[in-house]
């Protein structure tokens, strides 16, 4: 349910946004202040607070950063995930931060256009990981998703290099996304199956990197767009094809370990639906 929420907001939103820009430009981040007081409001009235744990209670992993452990995975056998995670995300924001920019200077788009193109993306975004993501890596397994996903991401990059008219910007942005959309989720969950110690630790450390590929992608990009505007989608595809070299490299299968996880997950799932 959380997950649909967030998908029609990514559906929703760029195509409002595009909309109210076109009115004002200012228009579009007074509606989002407004909405998140909104959702402040509901916190403190809806949300209930969670019980809290006294401190004695606490297993002895739960208590303050374990940094031993974290150096521990950052060598082990986790590390070629989180770069694989901080790649991506690197890479994929190569394409956010500068599309409006590059849309406006190449084919002198309104915020209108724009707005449309994003709620595209985002109604892609929201069907393959909502819909696809499940039964494909059930099928395939992660790690080839991830391998095919950052082939198709390299040459979506460079497709999107191409087109003169909007209908061919908006096929080649949803061939893109749609190579792109599987891949975080696919990481993410390769991450959760091997991690070996506490999952929310490792799946911190995983978000830890994504975040630093959201906060290196931008910078990289907006330098090079000064240069020449395809430079953030051609390095953005050199990313990605690098990720698939490492893919190919270093990311193994463990078959038994991996199948293993599934099947506890399914177990787990299968007797919370019992028991409610």
């Amino acid at each position: 349910v959380i997950g649909a929420a967030m998908g029609i907001g990514m559906v929703i939103g760029p195509g409002l946004g595009g909309f109210l820009g076109g009115q004002a430009l200012s228009l579009p981040f007074f509606v989002a202040s407004g909405l998140s007081l909104i959702a402040l409001a509901l916190v403190f009235i809806i949300l209930p607070d969670s019980p809290r744990v006294p401190q004695e209670a606490q297993p002895a992993h739960a208590r303050g950063v374990q940094l031993s452990a974290m150096a521990r995975a950052l060598s082990g056998p986790l590390s070629i995930l989180y770069v694989m995670a901080f790649l991506l995300s690197f890479g994929l924001t190569n394409f956010e931060s500068v599309f409006g920019l590059y849309a406006a200077t190449r084919y002198e788009y309104t915020t209108q256009q724009v707005g449309l193109i994003l709620m595209v993306v985002g109604l892609i975004s929201a069907v393959m990981q909502g819909g696809m993501t499940g039964p494909l890596t059930h099928r395939f397994g992660e790690i080839a998703i991830v391998r095919v996903a950052l082939l198709s991401s390299a040459i979506g990059f460079l497709v999107m290099t191409r087109p003169t008219t909007l209908p061919l910007v908006l096929l080649s942005v949803a061939y893109f996304v749609t190579s792109n959309a599987m891949l975080n989720p696919s990481v993410n969950s390769l991450i959760s199956k091997r991690a070996s110690g506490g999952q929310g630790m490792a799946m911190g450390l995983a978000n830890s990197f994504l975040s630093l590929g959201r906060v290196v992608g931008p910078l990289w990009a907006g330098f090079i767009f000064d240069i020449n505007l395809n430079l953030p989608y051609l390095t953005g595809a050199l990313i990605m094809l690098a990720g698939f070299v490492i893919s190919i490299w270093k990311l193994r299968s463990n078959t038994g370990e991996d199948n293993l996880a599934s099947l506890a997950l399914e177990a787990k799932t299968t007797i919370e639906g019992g028991l409610t």
